[in-house]
């Protein structure tokens, strides 16, 4: 058996963070990736694509999204398809697998119940639907209990192995070594947007195109290759996706320019493809400080979006920057008044950020004052 197996597609995902022309792009390419998806089973052969869940990023998409995600599986007419609800799209949405079934494409098959789906002679599909959002109990389980003889064991669930928050296992969590217990040659996971190997036999596939700053593995899709009942499956990833996001640190330091490290920070190549989110941090004194900002406003076009982080950026003391303010009199007093107030001793980060911005705006308008 050779199949694609992906998850966390999260169509019309609403990105309410950025702009409207990037939240429009953004879930455009959701869809596009879903258009790749069928692409990529062409392309290696593939005879099945298993969804795990999430391929809608509410219960209630707009029609127009359903419509185009179905169209697009009913595109790929030699490949099927094996779409099972996960927690952003459960079974709770009734309406939505409803309308589903209906308009279902011939080469769709729906896992809307802990049933086996037989793919020709050689293939079983043990599908764990979640229930609900959050169905407080480990919906696997009947895997173990079911008999398959001579096919191959494909098992499909949406939820976590690992509890982050806490030590302890919670009913909920899929125990890590189902695959084993319940005799699987594969488990197809959904929920984690990052590809993971738990296994040789348990991955997450992760979502096909990337959709925040967190730094997961390259987007795309598992190709699953598994010779025989009880064979080692041989799993490849498959990159996808169309945008890139890069969540970004870079560290000031006082004798080193700042434009430079810029430069040497910020990705060169398919800007128009790229966020960005840039933190920056350390201490520059006020001319560094509002040249590295500026030139952050000048490269922000550049980008598909570009976001700065300057409320850890410092400044640092120096006579010679408050001398490009005023030298003296009542201007060069409230300079030194705001330099003292951006030290932390005694006050709040707030309050501190607060004089540090006001510093930073007198600089600029001293700058234009003296340009005019």
């Amino acid at each position: 058996m050779r199949f694609l197996h992906t998850a966390d597609l999260h169509l019309a995902k609403p990105f309410g963070r950025f702009d409207e022309d990037t939240r429009a792009a953004l879930r455009h390419a959701r869809l596009t990736a879903l258009r790749a998806i069928g692409q990529a089973a062409r392309d290696h052969k593939a005879d099945v694509i298993v969804i795990a869940g999430d391929t809608f990023d509410a219960e209630t998409p707009p029609a127009k999204t359903i419509n185009r995600a179905l169209r697009t599986i009913a595109d790929v007419p030699e490949v099927t398809w094996v779409l099972m609800p996960g927690n952003h799209d459960s079974l709770a949405a009734v309406e939505l697998w409803e309308r589903i079934a209906r308009d279902a494409p011939d080469n769709l098959r729906l896992a809307l119940a802990p049933e086996v789906i037989e793919i020709g002679e050689d293939v079983a599909i043990l599908p764990c639907p979640p229930t609900v959002r959050a169905p407080g109990m480990d919906l696997t389980a009947w895997t173990a209990q079911c008999e398959t003889p001579g096919r191959i064991r494909v098992g499909l669930a949406h939820g976590g192995v690992v509890d982050f928050g806490s030590e302890a296992a919670t009913p909920a969590i899929i125990p890590p070594n189902r695959a084993e217990t319940a005799g699987l040659d594969y488990l197809a996971l959904g929920d984690w947007h990052g590809q993971m190997q738990l296994t040789p036999r348990t991955w997450y596939a992760g979502t096909p195109e990337p959709d925040s700053f967190k730094g997961h593995p390259p987007a795309g899709a598992l190709l699953v290759d598994i010779a025989a009942p009880r064979a080692e499956p041989v799993v490849t990833p498959i990159h996808l996706g169309t945008f890139q996001w890069h969540d970004l640190n870079l560290q000031c330091l006082e004798g080193v320019d700042p434009l430079d490290q810029l430069a040497q920070t910020l990705p060169q190549k398919d800007r128009d493809t790229a966020l960005v989110k840039l933190t920056l941090s350390g201490r520059l004194g006020l001319s560094d400080h509002a040249a590295l900002l500026s030139a952050c406003e000048g490269l922000r076009e550049d980008f598909h979006h570009f976001e700065v982080h300057a409320d850890t950026l410092g400044i640092a003391q120096s006579v010679t920057d408050l001398d490009l303010i005023a030298e003296a009199g009542a201007l060069r007093t409230a300079a030194d008044n705001l330099m003292a107030a951006t030290d932390l001793t005694g006050r709040s980060v707030e309050d501190a950020q607060v004089a540090q911005i006001a510093l930073t705006h007198l600089f600029y308008l001293a700058q234009e004052d003296r340009e005019a």
